[in-house]
């Protein structure tokens, strides 16, 4: 909470609520606003009221993890699917930072939303990418035995302002019944599905599977966009 706290100190957005609704459609990842009432739906969202008109794209960084027990490229593969499903949000284009443009511009192959920035470190991946804004993503903490659990913590600046547009922390608990009720949501829209319920049925979900069906949610608690 501290450091979600930290963050919330630094909201520079004018007018900023607590994310309790998703007003998005459906994505390509299948979730809707409709799903059940006990999917999961991600805690300690700030969010500014409205998502802004200026911000067309977004430059999405790749996924930081500062765990030192974990393998530096054990989440590499996370990167793909967070980007799907934020651009998933039709919000904005979201665009995708690579490990090595990020170590050309900043001599680092991942930034964490909690460090300390260069000073013109926004400006040079604008620069770069074209993008009015910076999407931050991080594992902050991973339990992968027993209760499995991974922590994350996701930020999107604004170049111009600085000012944060959306900001997430959260622990996903991989077997807890909302996670698995995600899942089933997103199954039971697949056309090609056999039934949600049996293809689940006594399966645990992998963290690699399980993101794939929580990222669509978490990217539902964006602004909304005013058409």
């Amino acid at each position: 909470m501290r450091a979600f706290a930290v963050i919330a100190r630094g909201c520079l957005v004018s007018s900023v609520c607590l994310a309790t609704g998703f007003p998005a459609p459906l994505d390509p990842f299948g979730w809707s606003p409709w799903s059940s009432s006990i999917s999961y739906r991600p805690a300690n969202v700030l969010s500014a009221t409205i998502w802004p008109v200026a911000v067309k794209r977004v430059a999405v960084l790749p996924l930081a993890c500062g765990l030192v027990d974990v393998p530096a490229d054990y989440f590499s593969a996370h990167d793909p699917i967070w980007r799907a499903a934020l651009q998933g949000s039709h919000r904005a284009e979201f665009v995708a930072v690579t490990r090595a443009d990020l170590v050309r511009w900043s001599g680092r192959s991942s930034v964490s939303a909690a460090q300390r920035l260069p000073p013109d470190f926004l400006e040079r991946v604008a620069a770069f990418t074209g993008a009015e804004a910076v999407a931050f993503l991080e594992v902050t903490s991973f339990s992968p035995y027993g209760a499995v659990s991974i922590g994350f913590r996701a930020r999107i600046t604004e170049v111009a302002s600085k000012g944060t547009l959306w900001a997430l922390e959260d622990v996903i608990h991989i077997d807890e019944t909302s996670v698995l009720q995600v899942a089933k949501d997103v199954l039971s829209r697949r056309e090609t599905r056999s039934s949600a319920a049996s293809e689940l049925n006594g399966v645990r979900l992998t963290p690699s599977r399980a993101i794939v069906y929580v990222a669509g949610a978490i990217a539902q608690t964006l602004p909304p966009r005013k058409f």
